[in-house]
């Protein structure tokens, strides 16, 4: 089903609220404008959580450590800014170990040792519940209108799908993608974060040419904003994207190549010339995997480019992401949408660090902030999200949420520094484990 079938059966059918909204509009008020009531809905909306659902990917549904799983996801933003706010959220908590399988620490050397939790989950704890928070990790920009659950879904990315909107959605009659559902749900909030992966899957194939197109963004962000802010009723809360080159799933070939020669005694500059990177470079899990390789004979170097994002390519990464988020700031304009700087918040903790509770956490690999995807974030990262969301809405909503406090999700969450600190040695920087990213490499290239 695609974003005109979509369309047509929920205004037709399921949406019989917006279709009343529309047409009051350009009823026996002589308004010329035939949004004018469902406008005016969004604005007397601003502020109101009554009825609140969450479009995006990975990032909105709480997934953490390669896995959406249950004991994870209830830290996600979205449930944290939901009990700030006190309102009600339900997400598709999924049952041990996690779709897919959650990433385990075993040692954070260096090198660091993960490994992957054994077994097979049962899928949502609950089935029978239609779930307010949407995102389904892997997702695309184009999925959010674009992808419905298959009643006989592939195992990985179609199996996710399935896992977050086919259960009770298929009960509908119909399959719905996401912004389907938020239609039919006629909300007072959308909140919307999507586009991470459209920048991301750079990162994970070495090549800025896998990324969305900006013009294909463009007509696709428009088109998800027509759909969101002509048929429901919801004011939008809108976040933008990241610097996907600084997350830590990207290794500093400057870090790559002292800690290669700390382990072989080979200069840098030798292994420099042989693995083909330079500082400025960032190599990825699949180029960390093929380094073994080279120096053992195995294969011959450079570094596939698979592996490997270089200063220039990580220019264009950033180019691209800048240009991205100028989409998103238009089209939030246009609707009197509020925007939300994810952008400026991971730049800020990446050029400044997190200080909580006397110590200051960092974006590096198990530096505080995110988890062991070297994507996603911590509990804690996800609290400073929540934060994010929380006082932008303050300053320019007028809403007076309470920040989450920081302080006790530090003290608690597992990969807080400190707290890995009790149970494992300290240890000098560390790059990610060419294992980390497998979850979300077979998500996304998947797609391409």
């Amino acid at each position: 089903m695609n974003d005109r079938s979509v369309a047509a059966a929920v205004c037709c059918g399921a949406s019989l609220a917006a279709a009343a909204l529309l047409l009051s509009g350009c009823g026996g008020s002589g308004s010329s404008n035939p949004l004018a009531a469902i406008q005016a809905a969004q604005a007397k909306n601003v502020g109101n959580f009554s009825n609140s659902v969450f479009l995006g990917d990975s990032l909105t549904a709480g997934y953490q450590s390669g896995s959406l799983l249950d004991t994870q996801q209830i830290h996600g933003w979205a449930p944290l800014v939901a009990a700030q706010a006190q309102f009600n959220i339900v997400q598709p908590l999924i049952a041990y170990p996690g779709a897919p399988n959650v990433l385990q620490l075993v040692s954070p050397g260096p090198p660091p040792v993960i490994t992957t939790a054994p077994g097979t989950t049962s899928g949502r704890d609950n089935f029978a519940t239609q779930v307010t928070d949407l995102a389904v990790p892997g997702a695309l920009l184009s999925d959010v209108m674009n992808t419905v659950p298959l009643a006989n879904p592939a195992p990985g990315q179609q199996q996710l799908n399935q896992l977050v909107l086919g259960f009770p959605g298929l009960g509908y009659g119909q399959a719905l993608s996401q912004s389907g559902f938020a239609v039919l749900a006629q909300p007072t909030t959308i909140f919307l974060w999507i586009g991470n992966n459209d920048a991301l899957v750079a990162d994970i194939t070495g090549m800025p040419s896998s990324m969305t197109s900006v013009s294909t963004f463009t007509t696709q962000y428009a088109a998800l904003i027509n759909q969101l802010s002509t048929m429901a009723p919801a004011h939008l809360v809108i976040a933008n994207i990241p610097d996907v080159t600084q997350v830590p799933y990207l290794s500093p070939a400057a870090l790559v190549l002292a800690e290669t020669s700390a382990e072989t005694g080979l200069p840098a500059a030798v292994l420099s010339q042989i693995l083909g990177i330079a500082p400025g470079d960032y190599v990825n899990p699949t180029g960390l995997a093929e380094i073994p390789l080279i120096l053992g004979g195995a294969q011959k170097g450079p570094i596939d480019d698979a592996g490997v994002l270089s200063a220039a390519e990580v220019v264009q990464v950033q180019a691209q992401v800048t240009a991205f988020n100028g989409v998103i700031a238009a089209q939030a304009k246009s609707v009197n949408a509020t925007l939300v700087d994810i952008n400026a918040l991971f730049a800020k903790v990446t050029a400044s660090g997190l200080a909580i509770n006397g110590y200051t956490g960092t974006a590096a690999f198990l530096g505080g902030f995110f988890a062991l995807d070297g994507i996603h974030p911590t509990n804690t990262g996800y609290a400073v999200v929540a934060n994010q969301f929380i006082d932008t809405m303050n300053a320019s909503m007028n809403t007076k949420i309470p920040d989450v406090a920081l302080g006790p999700i530090a003290a608690a969450d597992p990969f807080w520094p400190p707290n890995l600190a009790t149970k494992f040695a300290a240890a000098r920087p560390r790059l990610i484990p060419a294992n980390a990213g497998n979850s979300m490499k077979a998500l996304l290239t998947g797609k391409r």
